[in-house]
């Protein structure tokens, strides 16, 4: 039987098998996925914005660039090896396009500043369901390293 944990907006959550970590209701919020497939160790952060403040007195893991550095330290502290490490990356969807710009491209800059941080740690994007204009659902299981996928008015998909 799978232990399933929700990580809610700026949260981060790690699990080993047979563990499962769900994200409800992305909208231009992004989920990070990592994943060291040799370990069967994988987190998610839930990130609502793409920059942290230069003084940043919240939460790391509110933010796509500080959350995705937060998760990435948060796997190699219990022994994740980036060289190992895979992404998967969930969400950024347009969900306020009647809003001034700033707000309407919340989620590509999400996107951006996630694949931003990925880059700096050289860990690679194996695959992404991202933007669009509907929420999404997100369900990892650390057994396999699977991700899937659920959207509004559309069959869940495997990533």
């Amino acid at each position: 039987m799978r232990v399933q944990k929700v990580i809610g907006i700026g949260q981060l959550g790690i699990c080993r098998p047979p563990e499962q970590l769900a994200c409800l209701g992305l909208g231009s919020c992004v989920a990070v996925i990592l994943y060291d497939h040799q370990l069967r160790l994988g987190g998610i952060v839930h990130v609502l914005l793409p920059k942290a403040p230069a003084k940043n007195n919240a939460s790391e893991e509110k933010y796509a660039d500080s959350g995705t550095r937060k998760l990435i330290r948060e796997l190699a502290a219990r022994g994740a090896a980036k060289e190992r490490m895979v992404a998967k990356i969930v969400g950024g969807a347009q969900m306020f396009t009647n809003l001034n710009l700033t707000y309407a491209d919340i989620g590509r800059n999400n996107i951006a500043e996630v694949k931003k941080a990925l880059r700096e740690f050289g860990i690679r994007v194996v695959a992404e369901d991202v933007e669009g204009n509907r929420g999404r659902s997100v369900y990892f299981d650390a057994e396999t390293g699977k991700v899937v996928v659920e959207t509004a008015f559309s069959p869940s998909r495997t990533i």
